[in-house]
């Protein structure tokens, strides 16, 4: 892998960013305006192109984060551990908890979506709620509320593409930088306001749990909108 170009700067730090570095797992707080996979192994606009030179070695990614969100995302060494770990995550004692920022100040505090989610034509380019899709069960818990903008706690009980960008965009409260699932698209920020905060495995085996603090840019957002206390554990 040698003679490749330098890491963009956005991954200058990607040391600081391994959250857990072991024989076979590796977990990353990915930045936002990178996607987890490219179009081929040798595209270095991913972040498994990046993980792939720091360790010199072939590497997977069990899950992959859209472009413009951050946080927990995980990888593997071994090829044998995609199908182990990505059923880890997918069962019931895997937690995916998320935190956003989004349009409105809803009425429920805590609020349960269980809508499938499926292309909405026949040249799969627009996903959304349909009947013939797959199910897709979130739940939003209210963390702060100020003047038209609310912060989030998301756990998905699923993980399919855009699940809580179309389910938020379904109680009429989109993202913050949503571009896609809002009727006008949100320019108040560059990116959707959404991280991959923590990752737990309640099945007793290790590693057990990963986290990633909210992002830097989305702290700021949060000053700018005016929430206070500690919205921001998950």
């Amino acid at each position: 892998m040698s003679g490749l170009p330098g890491p963009p700067e956005i991954l200058a730090d990607l040391d600081r960013r391994l959250i857990f570095a072991g024989e076979d797992l590796v977990a990353v707080d990915k930045p936002p305006g990178i996607p987890s996979t490219g179009l081929a192994l040798d595209d270095p606009r991913c972040l498994q192109f990046w993980l792939m030179r720091r360790f010199d070695r072939m590497v997977w990614a069990v899950h992959q984060l859209d472009a413009d969100t951050s946080g927990v995302n995980l990888f593997t060494l071994s090829r044998r551990q995609v199908a182990r770990q990505k059923a880890r995550m997918e069962a019931p004692t895997g937690v995916k908890t998320y935190l956003a920022i989004c349009h409105g100040e809803p009425a429920f505090d805590t609020i349960e979506v269980d809508q499938p989610i499926g292309f909405l034509d026949p040249e799969k380019t627009r996903l959304g709620i349909v009947d013939s899709g797959r199910k897709a069960r979130s739940r939003f818990q209210v963390r702060a509320r100020h003047n038209g903008y609310s912060a989030l706690e998301v756990r998905i009980f699923n993980g399919r593409t855009h699940q809580i960008r179309i389910h938020l965009a379904h109680l009429s409260h989109p993202l913050v930088g949503e571009c896609w699932y809002r009727s006008e698209p949100c320019t108040r920020w560059p990116r959707q306001a959404l991280h991959a905060a923590s990752l737990r495995f309640l099945d007793g085996a290790n590693p057990r749990e990963f986290r990633a603090p909210l992002a830097e840019d989305l702290r700021k957002l949060s000053a700018e909108l005016g929430f206070r206390g500690n919205w921001q554990r998950s």
